[in-house]
Parts: structure tokens; sequence; C-alpha cells
């Protein structure tokens, strides 16, 4: 019922498809198509108003009415109604009867596929606006409108393709102080295929630069004046349709440079200094220098303190007013001034009868007076200039003097500068007769009646000695320690003025040190010398005193010590002054180097390996490692225990001693062995009436030999080498039973590993019986064939062995194994098949040569033997000269080598 209702509402559907060339004679308005559309901005809404749509119309899709609030339209083709750069649609279905639900569905697309149908209102937006959620790319957007009535639903269906592509314009301005004074401005924007445009405005409104490129020119950059600016650029991208879509965006810069400026109030003597910045942040310094550029004073801020511009000395100066801009740039100002005040200085040439006496002038315009005054206070002499003239002062009389040089300013400061002289003065000399270890120091005086006087003092000004007369005692200079002394001459006039003469000299002498840096294997040795310009030689000698090698200067070379062959040996350094004398020191060491040797007494299984070691005080150490390099065992000692070597397995080694000397030197030693041991193998293809035997060996060189023995030990073949052939023919001329072959690897060490194996020879083998049950008359005749097995078992035999004891354990297999039987349903014979399980393989056994004094004795571990005698005592052969070693074994090899059993089940 339900079918039928939706195929006719189907039909409906069909004939409504009909409608739209009817109705769209009533809604012309809804048919026009858009034109004139703008790119609409994809940037923040700060711009949006620069890129609205200009002019928006619906268009129908059947009958959907379908308005773009942005981008172009770009018309319809069989399959879509076309819209590019188009992020935002309205959609309204205005006929009825589909007017119960609205939806669209994004059937393709880059991205929110399979969120099935969106319900919006009728008149609602589709808005695509969000590039996270919705990113560029192409979206076909299926449109449905329901009618829902009892019947169920139907739609009417239309197909948009709307092509999103948007762009993003960029400005990166960067600098050292961000976004001031900036040093690169790049433009650009999200695509690589748009292109930018940019340009440069100023505060006032003016475009001071633009151009299509990708950055601001430094050079545009650089001729931009103080101020703030922005920049502003667009990106400009076509779509795939052809249409443009801009994005613009704009930042701002500031370009500011600091300027500072100095004032400087008087120049002499300034009254007021002051600066002035141009940037509020920045901060202004100042600095003082003199005429030599040497920083007298410096403070922060805009004034400079008079009081410390008044206490500056007399001279030229420069100052200089700093501004610091918060971006590290700076202006400099800079203003002189002079500082000067009257200051005259005199100077008399002699103390006593002077022949010159000068004053100077601070200020070059000022006056300059002087006058002479006796110890009276007269003034003898008086006149103008800064000398006073040799005639003028030879008129003098003998006497006290007292000189005044008067100095006045043009500001009128006035300044005096005084000074004492004798006519008539003592004037001694002094003489050294050479600088170092003088012999002889004499002094001498002007005046006879003068007293002639000496101090002798160190360098310190500590008085080591004095005395009167013209020499220094030159047992006084012998005594002398060494430093460096002053020895001062006065001469007392008899008017007690005095004159003093000195020289100095040097007390010296050689006094060599030695530094060897380690007793043994130094590798530095140094000589010291006393005096600088001494000759400082070495030689070094070994122990009998050959001399080895000499040479000049404090060290020894390194890659001569480096070279010293091991012995002990002397060095000697010898200082020789300019003055001839000569001092020695000496020292001692010794050379020697760890040298280990490796000893493996044998190449293979060695059980002796021993190092040696050069200095008994070194350290020697053993380590093993296998042919990878990985460590196996190691110790410290000349010797490697025996029982460590027993432990290792079978491989290849290397052992290494390692000798470390008490001054951390190190040397190894190696050598190689190898483990191994004898492990044979042996095949026999079938344990019933086996067809070839066959072998292996472990060792490449070993020897490989093998025997065939009858149940007793006999044997009965023999040979060498890894297979048996002809064993057929050989097996032909034997009876029915058990027998055992047995392979023997020797190593060329002479270990030996054997293995046995057992194997029967029967003339017909007993098949195991079916798993259904037999006809009673076919299982009374299968104990006659399980009779001839009976002959194999030699009973006879069995009962010799009975001298080992225990001959009760015979039995015990019979009992203890409880073997699986067959039930054929009747008291016919059950056959246990020992070869149908997987016991049944061959036992290896393995022996070893303990190395007792008969060297070919053979050792089976006791709990084998004892295992096997206790469950197959009967079964062991006698002694006798052809059997084999192992024969302890064959009880365990024929009771695991059975093939067939039979026991009567017991009624009862």
């Amino acid at each position: 019922m339900n079918k039928k209702m939706s195929y006719g509402l189907i039909a409906v559907s069909t004939l409504l498809a009909s409608l739209p060339a009817t109705l769209a004679s009533a809604n012309d308005e809804n048919l026009k198509t858009t034109k004139d559309i703008q790119p609409v901005s994809t940037n923040t809404e700060k711009h949006a108003e620069k890129n609205e749509t200009k002019k928006i119309s619906p268009y129908d899709i059947k009958l959907f009415s379908i308005h773009n609030l942005n981008g172009f339209d770009s018309g319809a083709d069989a399959l879509y109604r076309n819209f590019d750069l188009t992020t935002q649609l309205t959609v309204d279905y205005p006929y009825d009867p589909y007017k119960d639900k609205l939806t669209y569905e994004i059937v393709s697309g880059p991205a929110n596929l399979g969120q099935g149908e969106i319900q919006i209102p009728y008149g609602g937006t589709i808005d695509f606006s969000d590039a996270t959620t919705y990113p560029d790319g192409e979206y076909v957007l299926s449109l449905r409108s329901y009618v829902i009535d009892e019947f169920g639903s139907l739609f009417d269906t239309g197909r948009v393709k709307m092509n999103i592509e948007r762009v993003a314009a960029t400005i990166d301005i960067t600098g050292t102080f961000d976004k001031i004074n900036p040093s690169t401005i790049t433009v650009g924007s999200d695509k690589t295929t748009a292109s930018n445009i940019w340009k440069i405005i100023d505060e006032a409104g003016n475009v001071v630069a633009t151009e299509s490129s990708a950055a601001v020119s430094q050079a545009t950059l650089n001729q931009l004046p103080e101020g703030v600016y922005t920049v502003e650029t667009t990106a400009t991208l076509i779509s795939k349709y052809g249409n443009p879509v801009l994005d613009t965006t704009t930042d701002s810069f500031l370009i500011r440079h600091p300027e500072s400026t100095t004032s400087v109030v008087g120049t002499y003597n300034p009254t007021s200094i002051t600066g002035t910045k141009k940037i509020t942040e920045s901060t202004l310094t100042w600095e003082v220098k003199d005429s030599s550029g040497t920083v007298l004073i410096n403070g922060t801020g805009n004034t400079i303190p008079v009081e410390q511009t008044n206490a500056l000395g007399d001279g030229s100066y420069s100052v200089f007013f700093t501004e610091h801009s918060p971006e590290n740039e700076t202006s400099v100002s800079e203003g002189s001034f002079k500082i000067r005040h009257p200051e005259t200085t005199i100077s008399i040439d002699k103390p006593i009868n002077p022949e010159k006496v000068m004053g100077t002038q601070t200020i070059a315009d000022s006056t300059l007076t002087w006058q002479l005054l006796n110890e009276a206070g007269v003034v003898v002499l008086s006149g103008n200039g800064p000398i006073i003239s040799e005639k003028q002062l030879a008129s003098l009389a003998g006497g006290k003097y007292e000189a005044t040089f008067t100095e006045t300013s043009p500001e009128g400061e006035t300044h005096a500068s005084t000074d004492k002289f004798l006519v008539r003065h003592p004037e001694t000399t002094t003489t050294i007769d050479r600088p170092f270890n003088p012999h002889s120091i004499k002094g001498t005086q002007t005046i006879v009646e003068s007293v002639l006087t000496w101090v002798l003092k160190d360098e310190s000004g500590k008085l080591i000695e004095s005395g009167s007369g013209t020499d220094v005692p030159t047992s006084l200079l012998d005594k002398l320690a060494i430093g460096t002394y002053v020895v001062t001459y006065t001469e007392m006039s008899p008017e007690n003025e005095t004159h003093s003469s000195q020289g100095e000299f040097t007390i010296r002498h050689p006094e060599t040190t030695i530094t060897v840096n380690k007793p043994f294997n130094p590798d530095k040795i140094t000589g010291t010398q006393t005096i600088s310009d001494s000759e400082l030689v070495w030689i070094l000698t070994d122990a009998q005193g050959a001399i080895i090698k000499s040479g000049t200067g404090s060290d020894i070379p390194t890659d001569f010590l480096a070279q010293l062959k091991p012995g002990s040996y002397h060095v000697t350094f010898a200082e020789k002054s300019p003055e001839g004398e000569m001092h020695t020191s000496t020292g001692d060491f010794i050379v020697r180097h760890p040298e280990t040797t490796t000893t493996v007494n044998k190449p293979f299984n060695p059980n002796n390996i021993t190092g040696t070691q050069t200095m008994t005080e070194s350290e020697l150490t053993w380590v093993i490692t296998d042919k990878n390099g990985a460590e196996v065992m190691s110790g410290i000692g000349s010797e490697v225990p025996e029982k460590e070597l027993l432990a290792l397995l079978a491989g290849d080694y290397t052992v290494t001693f390692t000798e470390i000397s008490p001054e951390d030197e190190t040397h190894s030693s190696h050598d190689v062995f190898t483990v191994r041991h004898p492990e044979a193998t042996l095949t026999i293809d079938k344990n019933i009436n086996p067809e070839k035997i066959t072998g292996t060996q472990t060792i490449e060189d070993s020897t490989l030999t093998w025997e065939i023995l009858d149940i007793e030990g006999n044997v009965l073949f023999s040979g060498i080498g890894s297979e048996i052939s002809n064993l057929v023919e050989l097996l032909k001329g034997l009876d029915e039973g058990s027998y055992f072959a047995t392979l023997t690897e020797t190593s060329p060490e002479g270990e030996i590993h054997t293995v046995i194996n057992g194997f029967q020879l029967v003339s017909e083998v007993i098949s195991p019986p079916l798993p259904e049950p037999t006809p009673p008359d076919k299982t009374n005749e299968k104990p006659e064939t399980n009779e001839q097995p009976e002959t194999n078992e030699k009973p006879e035999t069995n009962e010799k062995p009975e001298t080992n004891e225990q001959p009760e354990t015979n039995e015990q297999p019979e009992t203890n194994e409880q073997p699986e039987t067959i039930d054929s349903g009747d008291d016919s014979e059950e056959f246990i098949l020992l070869h149908e399980r997987e016991e049944f393989s061959y036992v290896e056994y393995e022996v070893f040569d303990e190395n007792t004094a008969d060297s070919s004795q053979t050792i089976v571990p006791a709990s084998t033997i004892a295992e096997t005698t206790k469950n197959n005592a009967s079964l062991l052969p006698k002694t006798g000269d052809k059997q084999s070693p192992l024969l302890p074994l064959l009880g365990i090899a024929v009771v695991a080598s059975s093939l067939v059993m039979l026991r009567r089940r017991n009624k009862n």
C-alpha cells in the first residue's frame, strides 16, 4: 500500500516539475541573473565596507529561489547553478506544496562531507564564511524542499556549485625596535598566486610612496621624514573562473630621531651650561672634556652644575650633550668654554748661587711682576716679566733671598708664588765603578770645608750602613745580599747647606732551580735562572754518567723526553751570570713503560693462559672475549684460572692481558684460542633392516670411527668415516635379532664422544593389528607369528648376567611400563606396538675421557649404568675379549629398540 502511494506521489512530483515555466511568468523577478557583482573581501570587518556586493539577484533552480550574498553568479550548466567566490547563499522555495522542510547537503567538496542533510528555514542563509570550517575549494550542494503528509514525504531538489577562494593580505614590519624606525617592511598574502600593491600614507593622509612589489625598499624608508606613517597593501587573487578577490590590510610605524642642543653662557668661567632633547622618552647625558679629550666630569640631565665647572682647572673645555633615544640612536651637540685663574709659578735653577730665576703666568694677557727680598724683607730688586736676569742675580751679595712672582688677570684676580735661595752652596757627586756587584764606590765634595757623609739603603728604603769620607768599604760591598741598593753622598757646607748625589747598583748571584714534574716518565723538565741575562744550559746523563743530550734554555724539549729509553737519568741545569759566576741544580727521574705478554699453552682447549708485566707495581688484568668482541669473563692477575677455561663454551676466543702502570700508562697483548669438543651424531634410516647408517662430526679434523655390535657386545664390523658403505651386504650374513651401531668422534685433542643406536634384523615384520576386532580364528593364528621374535629375545643369554645382581628387575619392564594393548574382544594375544610410540627412538650416550692412567678407558656416568642395570640386568652381555667398552649401555639400547612384545591377557 505504501509503495503504491509513494509511486503516486512521485508522479505528482513529475507533474510539479513542469510548473516552473508557468510560474516563471508570474515571478519574473526571481528569474533575473546576477549582474555587476563586485569581489568580496575576506578580511576583517573594518575593510568589509570597501568590497560589498553591489547587486544581488535570485536565481531559480527548478522552483528554488537562491540569492548569492557575495561573489559572482557564473550561470548555470546542465547540472548545477554555479557561483564563484561565494560563501553565503539565501535559499527559499516559495511554491506550495513543497514547503514543509528545507535542507541542504554537501555532496562533494574539500571538507564537511558525510554530514547528511542540514535543515535551514525557508529564506535562510547557507553560510560558508568560516574559512576554518569551510576551507577553499569547490562545494556541490544538494537542495531539497519537502512536502510531508500522512502518506510519507516527497521533495523537489536542485544542485548548486560554489567555488570558494579567499586571500588574506599581510604586512610584516620588522626592525630592532619593532615598528619604530623599521628596517624592513614586506607585504604579501596567504596565496602565492596573488599580487600585491602597497602605499605609504603620512599623518595628513597623503600617499608618499606606492609600488607593486613585495617589499618597501630601504631607500624609501631612509628618505621618510620623522612622523607616523600608515602602510596599506591590497592583495588581489584571480579565481579559477577569472574573477578577482581582494583583501586590504594596514599597519603603522613611526620614524623619529634624536636631536640635542647645547647652550653655554659665558666664554670664560660660564655661568650656565644647558642642553635639550627632542624625544620625550630619550635620556639626556652630558660630559665635559679637556683639550686632550679626557672626560673630567659627566652626568645626566639638561643642566651642568656651575660649581662643578668652576672647580675645573684652567684650560679650554668642550661640553657635549647627548640625547639617547629608546631606539639606541644618539644625537650629540657640542659647546666650548674656558676656565682661567691667575696662578703663577717660580723656579730657581739652584738653591745656592742660582743663575736663573723664572716665573710663569697662567693667562697670557695677565700682568706678571717680580721682586727680590733679602733676609730682612727689604726689596732688593724688582721688575716686570718672567725672568730675573743672570746679571741681576750675579750682582747679589751673599746671603739668603726670597723671590716673588705676582700675576694679575684681566678680571683683576691676583696670585703670587715665592721661593728662596742662597748665594754659595755645596755640590757633591757619586761614582760607582759598575752597575752590578761593584768593587768601588766613591763620592766627591765641592767645598773643602764641607763634611761628606754617605748612606747605603736597600730598595725598600731600609738603612743598611752609613759612614763618612769618600769611599764605601769594599768589605761591606762583599757582604751585601742580593738586591738593589742606593748610595747617597751628602755634602754639608760650612753654612749648613747640603747637597746630595746618589747612585744605584745591584748585587746579584746566579741561583738556578730545577723542576721535574713527575719522578717517572716526566713530560716536562724546566730550570729557572735568577738573572735574566745569565746563560742557562742543561745536561742530561744516564745512570752511568754518559751524556745523553745537552742544550740551552729553561725547558728540555718534550719530544726528546718522550723518546728516552727506559732507565734512570740525571739532569743538571747551570746558570752562568754576566759576571762569570756559576750555579747548578740537579734532578733525577726514571723512564719506564708497561709492556705485557700473553701466552696460551695450546691453540685448542688450553688449560694454561698466563700474562707478564714489566713493573711489579703495575696492575695486570685479563679479559676473554668471543669472536664478536663481547666480553665473556675477566679478572685480575697473571693467570686465567683453569676452572674458568673449563667453563667456556665451544667457540673462538681472544684473551687480552693489560698492564696498567702507576703512571696510568697501559699496554695490552693478546692471543687467540679455540674451545671445541667432539659431538658426533648417528642416523639409522630404518629401525628394522636398515639400509643406510650415517654420522656427523663436530670438528672437521676429528677422526670418525664406527662399529656394528651384536647383542652381546661383540664387534662384528668396524671402520672409519661418516658412512658405513655396503651396509646391506654386510648385514646379509647376520642372523635375525638385535644389533647396535656406534659412532665415535675423536678430536685432535684426544677427547672422545660416542653415540650408539640399535636396530633389528628380521625376515618378516609383524604389522600392528587393525583397530577393529578380528575373528577368533585369525587371532589364534597370530601367536605362531608372535613366537618368532621370541628367538630374538635370547632368554638363555639374559640369565647369564645374573652375577650383576638384581635379577628380578628383568620382569619389571613388563609390569611397570603398562604398554598400550589392543583388545580384540576375546582371549587372543594382544600386540604391544612399541615401534608405534614416540619413545621408539635411538638413545645417545656421551663418553668422556677423564685422562686416567688407562687412556683408553671409557667412563660412563654411574647413574646411567645403575638405571640400565636396574631394569635390564638380564640383558647385559658376558665379558669377552671382543666385547665393546659400551656394553653397560646395551641393556637400555635393547629395550629402546625392541620392536614387538607379546603378552597374553590374563582372563582373571
